[in-house]
């Protein structure tokens, strides 16, 4: 058995946002669930298995685009539209976050991990996660803040085709309890490939924090804020935000 997420309007489609359905292979599971709904015929051509135009999907974490065989063992497959995922709307709703409410925000966050973790050092992802990252080592009492860069927006509700990693990790983080922390998860493909770039350097645990994540997200974090569509516009890029939208005019 494997576990299917639709995201957004997909999940009118079935009539829940997860189902279960038989099959260990990624071809197996997706036969089965074309069989069981057929209506996701829309989404899933069944002659590649693969979905179609205006479709991503996630196999365990990974972009499907990423994965060569249909024989591929899987347990999780997570689908959702483009436009929820990257694509500009044709009208931007925009969500500007006061200092005030970072400041809840960070609280509420940092009251989460005590309850329930004790990392040793930060991990903050550039440019996103460094502010977060600093508030969180203050109520968490963590000095160790390491950075790492990965880049994928482009612009205001622009995306790179996928993330990159633009600046290694900074310092040390072997047999230590890493909290690595972003502005927001959207698409998640940043996050996880973070994550899996910090596994490489062998610590002993790691987390996520973000301030927020999308509805939409494949990659949901350990702890978050909250929970929006809307882009987000925190107080310290309100400047660069000006820019970008005069640029884009």
């Amino acid at each position: 058995m494997a576990r299917v997420r639709l995201l957004a309007s997909l999940r009118e489609i079935v009539g829940s946002p997860e189902v279960e359905v038989e099959g260990e292979t990624l071809e197996e599971v997706l036969g089965s669930l074309l069989r069981e709904y057929p209506g996701l015929e829309q989404v899933i051509d069944k002659d590649t298995m693969r979905p179609r135009p205006g479709y991503i999907m996630f196999v365990d974490g990974v972009d499907i685009r990423l994965i060569s065989s249909g024989k591929t063992r899987v347990s999780e497959i997570v689908i959702l539209p483009v436009n929820h995922g990257g694509e500009v709307p044709e009208k931007l709703e925009i969500m500007h976050v006061s200092w005030e409410e970072i400041e809840r925000i960070i609280e509420d966050i940092a009251s989460k991990i005590r309850s329930s973790y004790n990392p040793e050092v930060i991990v903050a992802i550039i440019r996103g996660g460094l502010v977060p990252a600093r508030l969180l080592s203050d109520h968490l009492g963590v000095d160790d803040i390491l950075t790492l860069e990965i880049k994928l927006y482009e612009g205001i509700g622009v995306r790179g085709r996928r993330p990159y990693l633009r600046q290694p990790l900074t310092g040390e983080i072997r047999g230590k309890r890493v909290l690595l922390v972003d502005d927001i998860s959207d698409t998640g493909l940043t996050l996880q490939l973070a994550q899996e770039i910090v596994s490489f350097y062998l610590p002993e645990e790691v987390k996520t924090a973000a301030l927020y994540i999308k509805p939409w997200t494949s990659f949901v974090t350990d702890y978050y804020g909250g929970v929006t569509d809307k882009w987000v516009v925190f107080p310290w890029e309100k400047k660069e935000f000006q820019r970008l939208m005069e640029e884009s005019q």
